[in-house]
């Protein structure tokens, strides 16, 4: 087998091109991807569920980030008063993470160059196309 037909190959590709595309997106706020990770994680869970926080350990889960990197970006945020910190009633140990007002100033600024971003991405793709894409992605997931 080649290694441009490995699956995991052509993923991985796949997934450094569009982030470092993505990046360009959010230069100008200098976030890191971690960071933006993180940022449009809240940001989404802020919008399905208003209020709402996650702990470091469930942004490492939904964000694919390790502990460190996590860690590591969350610190930066709090300096830049992106996210708030509060201690976490049920265990001492953990802390609830939540947007700042401008952290979900930041978010919402470039959630519609986001969307742009990925309209352009998905110009030559039809919606049915993108869809069976999506599906594809889902039956490939552990």
């Amino acid at each position: 087998m080649k290694l441009d037909d490995m699956l995991a190959y052509k993923v991985a590709m796949l997934a450094s091109d569009l982030s470092e595309s993505l990046a360009k997106e959010y230069a100008e706020y200098k976030l890191t991807n971690p960071q933006w990770r993180i940022i449009a994680t809240l940001g989404a869970t802020n919008d399905s569920a208003p209020g709402a926080s996650l702990t470091a350990k469930e942004l490492a889960m939904a964000t694919r980030l390790d502990k460190v990197q996590v860690s590591r970006a969350l610190e930066r945020l709090v300096k830049r008063d992106a996210i708030h910190k509060r201690a976490c009633a049920d265990d001492k140990r953990a802390t609830h993470i939540s947007l700042s007002i401008k952290g979900e100033q930041i978010y919402q600024t470039l959630l519609p160059k986001i969307t742009r971003w990925q309209n352009k991405r998905l110009e030559n793709i039809t919606d049915d196309e993108y869809q069976i894409f999506l599906k594809v992605i889902d039956a490939l997931r552990p």
